[in-house]
């Protein structure tokens, strides 16, 4: 179930599960490490059962980019800086998916180069929030769980992320993409290494319409010291 209304005191919530379960078959950035299990205790010799999972620092749908992940001066602010600012924030999202430019890939269609143009008739929602969601349709792909082509990852191109940069008010940039530069580039990451870059978020279809410019958002990274990035928990909540 990727959503369910909830009440919280006295509000109700429509909440909408932005995080996929981990699993050992999770494909991954072509040459990234995949999820491994290792038992360390078996209940039937021991008495109880113990695993140890071995992942990569992004292996998570959706997971977070720390400062130190592409940025050569900040090798010394790991996963571990993001504190309960970046947690939770009201948010927008803004869906491409439809866009003129998309492209159908293996029946999935999604947008591969987000530009600055896609994003500019939302400047008064972004100068009001404290995150953007950047929805290009990939996240089907992500669910799907179909091998991914570096050339074909939906991405921010150097003048949006400029952009995107220039609101003070924002805490977090999230986006369905593995990743928010393209192959072999840097600049999305560079240009944004003050923010919570939050990546392979999935089900973003899910939130309604009507409720896309004004919802709240939780981010939450599980905040692991010197990792180059990690996995957030991440849930949309919508005001019944």
């Amino acid at each position: 179930m990727n959503k369910k209304e909830i009440k919280l005191g006295k509000n109700k919530f429509l909440v909408i599960d932005l995080t996929e379960p981990l699993k050992e078959d999770t494909e991954v950035y072509p040459g990234d490490p995949k999820p491994q299990k290792e038992v360390f205790s078996d209940i039937s010799q021991t008495g109880y059962q113990h695993h140890i999972y071995k992942v990569g620092d992004h292996n998570f749908h959706p997971h977070g980019d720390a400062p130190k992940h592409q940025n050569l001066e900040m090798q010394d602010k790991g996963f571990e800086v993001f504190g309960l600012d970046y947690s939770f924030n009201s948010a927008c999202l803004i869906d491409l998916s439809e866009t003129p430019e998309a492209k159908e890939f293996d029946g999935i269609k999604y947008l591969v180069e987000v530009k600055k143009e896609h994003l500019e008739s939302f400047t008064k929602q972004i100068s009001e929030i404290g995150a953007v969601l950047i929805r290009t349709g990939y996240d089907k792909w992500l669910e799907a769980n179909k091998p991914h082509i570096p050339e074909n990852l939906p991405y921010l191109n150097k003048e949006v992320a400029e952009f995107i940069a220039s609101f003070n008010n924002l805490k977090v940039i999230g986006i369905d993409s593995l990743t928010v530069d393209p192959v072999g580039g840097h600049n999305s990451h560079q240009i944004l290494k003050n923010l919570l870059i939050v990546e392979s978020l999935v089900h973003l279809y899910e939130i309604p319409k009507e409720a896309k410019n004004n919802f709240d958002l939780q981010t939450s990274p599980v905040r692991i010291i010197g990792a180059t990035g990690g996995p957030i928990i991440a849930h949309a909540f919508i005001s019944l």
